[in-house]
């Protein structure tokens, strides 16, 4: 099971399910643009992390998290999410460097 450390905290990521993936489409098909679109676009992508780290940490809060993402973990830990989740943000081509699993 892949595992992200954050300020010290070790957490496991949960796949996403159907079910969270359905709830989550709009953040999750808004990823391509958060580039363009800047940190509004990063914020709204902050449940789907949260989705996958709150089922097996339940106490772990989203506004807990949102202040322990920062601009340099953030793409790694959503890579690393999507990654276990079976998916991939657009851009990413093969070849390209994957996150590794820890």
């Amino acid at each position: 099971m892949t595992s992200i450390s954050l300020h010290g905290r070790e957490f496991k990521l949960s796949p996403l399910t159907l079910g969270d993936l359905r709830k989550l489409e709009p953040a999750l098909l808004g990823a391509e643009h958060s580039v363009a679109h800047g940190f509004a676009s990063m914020l709204a992508l902050v449940p789907v992390i949260h989705a996958s780290l709150s089922k097996l940490h339940p106490e772990l809060a989203l506004e807990e998290l949102e202040q322990m993402l920062d601009l340099n973990s953030f793409a790694e830990v959503l890579d690393r999410v999507l990654h276990v989740s079976g998916l991939k943000r657009a851009g990413n081509t093969a070849g390209e460097k994957q996150p590794a699993a820890e």
